[in-house]
């Protein structure tokens, strides 16, 4: 029988609504659930539900929570740069009503991936982290991937060709669509004093002791984009070869597994992932 309990918890003087499914004899290593942005517990076609419950008949804990500023939660929402107060207490929590856990896996879905590895592999008790399509844009790097995922296929694709000689096509503006994301590339990055985010992932990642999964969905921009910036950007020259990250990759998935089917298969290479870390 697997028990579903909702409270709240504190984060900075603020008040976080998490929910707990918990079966008789929960494994050594629970999971909680990370939102992909301002997002909150229940998730883009309920799939973060969907993967509580399969991990808690799997036999695995699971927590799901609100942000600061997010559904049900208390205060501001500070952004998934600055989530790192909501993660700890979370884990905090998450272990203090499964006291028997070894340790806690974190799983993010696009900014919640980011968050994992700008803060979430610093809180103690982190054992392992689910990376689901990390979210590394900035505007030259998503120019960049538009041009090689997408207008790149168009170049090999019959039924574009047979839409342009056809004239369904607006050439012009595809022309001028093309220029603005060279342009987008060409632009100097703002001076700042502070790194850009995806470098200082690339640090978290790098610093991060436990076991990783890098879970991609199979038609997705954002996880094209995370693949080209991990295989080019210096700051991350090294980084994957190094941390040894298992990797999963769900056959035609789209961003959010909006299918029941993308759904089971996101889940189940998370439980085996889970499972895995007690062998």
């Amino acid at each position: 029988m697997i028990q579903v309990d909702a409270f709240t918890f504190s984060c900075e003087g603020k008040a976080l609504l998490g929910l707990a499914h918990r079966p008789e004899k929960p494994a050594a290593y629970g999971l909680l659930i990370m939102v992909g942005g301002p997002q909150y517990r229940v998730g883009a076609h309920r799939q973060y539900v969907h993967l509580a419950r399969r991990a808690a008949d799997a036999g695995i804990a699971a927590m799901r929570f609100d942000y600061r500023g997010v559904g049900d939660s208390e205060g501001d929402y500070p952004g998934f740069e600055h989530i790192g107060p909501d993660i700890a207490a979370a884990v905090n929590e998450f272990r203090r009503r499964v006291p028997k856990l070894h340790g806690v896996v974190l799983w993010g879905l696009c900014e919640g991936a980011s968050a994992i590895l700008l803060s979430g592999v610093d809180v103690p008790g982190v054992s392992g982290a689910v990376l689901v399509n990390p979210w590394v844009h900035t505007e030259g790097t998503a120019a960049k991937t538009v041009l090689k995922h997408y207008y790149g296929q168009r170049l090999f694709d019959k039924a574009a060709w047979k839409r342009l000689l056809s004239g369904q096509v607006d050439v012009l503006g595809s022309i001028k669509g093309v220029l603005g994301l060279f342009k987008r590339m060409a632009s100097p990055r703002p001076v700042s004093d502070q790194r850009p985010y995806p470098d200082r992932m690339a640090d978290g990642l790098r610093r991060f002791k436990g076991r990783t999964l890098l879970l991609l969905s199979d038609r997705d921009l954002v996880a094209r984009e995370f693949e080209d910036v991990a295989a080019s950007a210096p700051a991350w020259a090294g980084v994957m070869a190094a941390c040894q990250a298992s990797r999963a990759t769900v056959a035609n998935s789209d961003h959010t597994f909006s299918s029941e089917v993308w759904r089971q298969g996101a889940a189940e290479a998370t439980i085996a992932f889970i499972r895995s870390l007690e062998e």
